[in-house]
């Protein structure tokens, strides 16, 4: 069982209302505003592991900070989203957390409907420090472009 599963929703309202009344729009300016998942509730924006962590002490007298919060802010945005508040999740695409929603939304390249001819493949382009290197077989250093090695001809 998760140390969240005992916060209810009214135990993350009341953790809202102590955030408030606390002055908690202060404590994402001292922490830097780096919290990639965001409650959105009543117009404002909270650090969704600070509340879940005011929450939890509330629901078991044991306050959480946002770095003991299982899952860290993934964590609390699931346990939000399970409880039935909105949560915008900032963090990259690869680490989103099913059931919230980016900043903006994603918007999709149209296809075309158009005949399905094959494109006309170009050759791979390959940069100069990255073709291979022709080695001397006797000496073992790079051939110039003329072919013939310095050294040994």
């Amino acid at each position: 069982m998760s140390l969240l599963n005992s916060v209810d929703r009214p135990h993350v309202l009341t953790a809202i209302e102590t955030w408030d009344k606390a002055g908690g729009s202060n404590y994402m300016l001292v922490r830097g505003g780096v919290s990639t998942h965001v409650l959105l509730h009543g117009g404002r924006e909270y650090d969704a592991a600070a509340i879940m962590g005011i929450a939890h002490g509330l629901a078991t007298g044991r306050t959480l900070t946002p770095a003991d919060v299982p899952g860290g802010g993934a964590g609390a945005s699931k346990a939000l989203v399970r409880l039935g508040f909105d949560i915008r999740d900032d963090s990259p695409p690869t680490e989103r957390v099913p059931g919230t929603r980016a900043r903006a939304p994603r918007t999709s390249t149209p296809r075309s409907t158009g005949s399905s001819t094959p494109r006309a493949t170009r050759p791979a382009r390959v940069a100069a420090s990255d073709k291979p290197v022709t080695l001397c077989p006797r000496c073992f250093i790079a051939l110039p472009a003329t072919g013939i090695c310095d050294t040994c001809d």
